[in-house]
């Protein structure tokens, strides 16, 4: 799941429809004119969600959102200067 992304470093943001703090790091990306795939993961089938929880653990064991995965590298919460740093802004 989502290997293409992040073997290509396309951002990659799980977050959730009713979180304020998903909401703003969504807002964040699309006013720095990222291009990245936005998963709001409480809409998805059960199935679908285990398998994003799966490809989460290992890069943020707490399973928090949002958390945005750049290639190997997680920005976990509102981290918006290691969201700069990481996406080269």
């Amino acid at each position: 799941m989502y290997e293409n992304e992040v073997t290509n470093r396309i951002p990659v943001l799980l977050a959730l429809s009713t979180c304020p703090r998903c909401t703003r790091m969504k807002k964040f990306l699309e006013e720095n004119k990222v291009r990245a795939v936005m998963v709001d993961v409480d809409l998805m089938s059960f199935g679908e969600k285990k398998a994003v929880y799966k490809f989460l653990q290992p890069y943020n064991p707490r399973l928090s959102f949002p958390t945005m995965i750049v290639g190997k590298d997680a920005v976990i919460g509102e981290d918006y200067e290691g969201a700069r740093e990481v996406l080269g802004l």
